[in-house]
């Protein structure tokens, strides 16, 4: 579309950005993702701090623990000394009271009292010398009697009234407790186990008795000694013997509360961190940490402006070169003050140059696409050209079978089929056999999965092979067949089957280019240089033009035959054949003096020298087979049912089932030694079944053969994986049939022949 003026419209575009917004964006993206990780890096590291903080607070609660528990160990050790002082027996214990208050005097205890367990009254202590008429701790006394071990209580009022800690041990005389020893202990002496510490003044620390009641507290110890902490705080003590969580101190502060308790005397040390000494390194951090990135937001926005505006101004002085461009017009370099507007200016200077080659070269290309385009039309027509040709090549076959049929119904029943008619019916089947052959070979060599199996073959043996199967159209078409072949045996390492082939396909083709009477050569010639042997095909056929010389090899191609579209098969036979030659590492050629004067097919083939010539196999195809047991399963009763009449007539003891489940039910009762079993079958395909067999020992001997269509590489993985042993594409030959059962035969012959030994 064109202006008036004839200068192309000006386009509206939507207000975009500016490159100073792109850069405040980049610094934008580069700061706050390094401050995001940042700041996650320091509550890590906080994290960790907090983690190594509670550890240690935690190992300081065990250690305070420990020492409450080397306290009382302490003083149940002096009381089980003087336990066994030998003044606590006399009737005068002025001496043992003085022992006594020698302890008094060395350890944190107030006295030390001698109780008679039994009824519980005092027969010595060491405060006022005389017993005191009030009895001792009845509870205290009956424990130690009851256990014969130590014990210690909680904060308890004494006689006195006032709150002790009591540590009480037996005074064992002939394995009975007959005294019980007990020494009161100030609960104030356990306050220097938190001075000792130096547990800081904003935390809490407390030593709880075994009845969880504060006994010593690093603060206000006059006013919660003998106070319970929260419940929720005594429920965890009660479930587990250490542990850190969330709670409030018994003077309402709500800090981190972690406990010890010792398995020994049941007493626990509490600590109580506030949540401040925590989370105060973390805020230091984050408070730096904002004020650096504020700064560096700062510093980056300001470079970012004043960068922006000196690539704006280079950046618009490109729009005028842009233009001129455009336009078609001699471009002029701009004036810019940074290296990539320079090396843009540059480019537009050089794209402004080359843009008459881009015009060139399009022209060209088009040219080029336009025979691209043709050359695909000429591949979908060759495309539908083989489809006519595959269909007219199945139904040639079909005709004279179809025909064949009608003949014998017409014989009436119980006739015997006239032979002329038999053979018609092999013929075409041996030729549908074939189109389908030659149609799986084509699906190998474009997948490039066409492979041989090479060993030592004499290349006369396999031209015979070859003459046997190409011999019928020869006849047919009465021509004269000269043969030529050395003499002495030429030796081959190659795929005899595949390159019998070779030699068949030619020799068809020669037949059926050829009009009926014509001569056809097969001339095998040793080559004195090199160690190779060529055999040339020639026939005086209708020759080949020389413009469709080149394409003779390629697949699906078709010439226009003078013979017409009835004997120009498929368009793979040669192209086959080639790849085959190439296989064996040799050439295959054509050559024609031009239509009308026959043409040749030359193949050159590498001599084995080092090879030995194969013995030959001895035909035991007509001999008598032994009896057997077959299983033929296939959904197809047509075939399973003829399958039958030609085991049956070769004497074999036959079971047919028409689905996989019953051949699995007429396996268990039949016990065959071999079964030929189609794959796609309903209720059970031939895989499942070949694995049911397999997993029951009494059918691991039977052969198991898969009969089926489907005979591509993974077909045969697939039985193969599955358990059968032979895996067969329809349609089972005689001979084939006859080598399985056979092979079956002698695998039995050899089972009984060990047995016998």
């Amino acid at each position: 579309m064109q202006t008036r003026s004839g200068q192309p419209p000006v386009h509206v575009h939507p207000r975009l950005p500016t490159i100073r917004f792109r850069l405040v964006l980049l610094v934008l993206s580069c700061v706050l993702p390094a401050a995001i990780v940042s700041a996650f890096l320091i509550y890590d590291h906080y994290r960790v701090e907090r983690a190594s903080l509670l550890g240690e607070a935690m190992a300081t609660a065990r250690s305070m623990v420990a020492v409450v528990d080397r306290d009382f160990d302490t003083v149940t050790t002096a009381l089980r000394t003087l336990s066994v002082s030998d003044a606590l027996d006399l009737p005068d214990r002025s001496n043992f009271r003085r022992q006594a208050a020698n302890v008094h005097a060395i350890l944190p205890i107030t006295e030390v009292v001698l109780y008679d367990p039994i009824t519980h009254q005092q027969l010595m202590n060491t405060t006022v010398g005389t017993p005191l008429p009030d009895p001792g701790n009845a509870e205290l006394l009956r424990e130690v009697l009851r256990t014969g071990q130590p014990v210690v209580t909680g904060t308890v009022r004494n006689a006195r009234g006032n709150g002790s800690i009591t540590v009480a041990v037996p005074v064992l005389r002939d394995g009975v407790v007959r005294y019980v020893l007990a020494a009161e202990v100030l609960p104030a002496a356990l306050s220097t186990i938190l001075t000792d510490q130096k547990i800081p003044e904003h935390w809490r620390a407390a030593i709880l008795d075994a009845d969880y009641r504060i006994v010593a507290r690093n603060v206000d110890i006059a006013r919660y000694r003998g106070r319970l902490p929260e419940a929720d705080v005594i429920a965890r003590m009660r479930a587990r013997p250490e542990d850190t969580f969330d709670g409030t101190t018994v003077d309402d502060r709500h800090v981190v509360m972690l406990y010890s308790r010792s398995a020994k005397s049941g007493w626990s040390v509490t600590l109580g961190v506030p949540h401040r000494t925590l989370a105060a390194g973390l805020l230091r951090t984050l408070e730096s940490l904002i004020i650096a990135t504020v700064v560096i937001l700062a510093l980056g926005l300001g470079m970012a402006w004043l960068v922006g505006g000196r690539i704006a101004r280079s950046v618009q002085a490109l729009i005028g070169p842009a233009t001129e461009l455009g336009a078609g017009r001699q471009v002029h370099p701009p004036v810019v003050d940074f290296l990539e507007a320079q090396q843009v200016g540059d480019s537009l200077v050089r794209a402004a140059a080359a843009l008459d080659d881009a015009r060139e070269q399009a022209a060209s290309e088009l040219l080029e696409r336009r025979a691209a385009q043709e050359a695909l039309q000429l591949a979908d027509v060759r495309k539908d050209e083989f489809l006519a040709t595959l269909a007219h090549e199945l139904r040639n076959p079909m005709a004279p079978l179809v025909n064949a049929l009608e003949i014998m119904r017409l014989a009436g029943p119980g006739a015997a089929p006239p032979p002329a008619v038999l053979d018609i019916i092999g013929r075409q089947l041996k030729q549908m056999v074939r189109l389908v052959d030659d149609l799986l070979d084509v699906s190998r060599i474009t997948t490039d999965k066409l492979g041989i199996r090479t060993e030592a073959v004499v290349l006369q043996d396999v031209v015979s092979h070859s003459l046997e199967t190409a011999g019928p159209l020869i006849g047919q078409r009465r021509h004269a067949l000269a043969v030529h072949v050395p003499d002495s045996p030429v030796l081959l390492r190659a795929d005899a089957t595949r390159l019998a082939q070779v030699f068949s396909n030619l020799l068809n083709n020669a037949a059926k280019y050829t009009p009926n009477g014509g001569s056809i050569a097969l001339h095998a010639v040793c080559l004195p240089e090199g160690g190779r042997v060529r055999i040339d095909i020639s026939d005086n056929g209708i020759g080949i033009a020389s413009d469709v010389l080149p394409h003779v090899f390629d697949i699906f191609y078709q010439a226009d035959r003078s013979l017409g579209r009835s004997q120009a098969g498929l368009g793979i036979g040669l192209s086959l054949a080639r790849r085959l030659v190439e296989l064996h590492g040799g050439t295959l050629s054509a050559a024609s003096p031009g239509k009308g004067l026959g043409s040749t097919f030359s193949v050159e083939l590498p001599v084995a020298a080092d090879a030995t010539a194969p013995v030959p196999e001895r035909d035991n195809a007509g001999g008598a087979l032994p009896p057997l047991r077959v299983l033929v399963a296939d959904d197809n009763i047509d075939h399973a049912n003829t399958l039958r009449t030609l085991l049956m007539a070769a004497g074999q003891t036959v079971n047919v089932c028409y689905d996989g489940l019953s051949a699995l039910r007429s396996a268990e009762a039949f016990d065959p030694q071999i079964a030929f079993l189609d794959i796609g079958m309903p209720r059970m395909d031939g895989y499942e079944l070949a694995r049911r067999l397999r997993s029951e020992p009494r059918h691991r001997d039977c052969l198991l053969v898969a009969v089926t269509g489907w005979g591509q590489d993974r077909d045969q993985q697939r039985s193969q994986a599955a358990g059968f042993d032979r895996h067969v594409v329809k349609p089972l030959q005689p001979a084939q049939l006859r080598a399985l059962l056979q092979e079956r035969a002698s695998r039995a012959t050899m089972a009984d022949t060990a047995q016998v030994r």
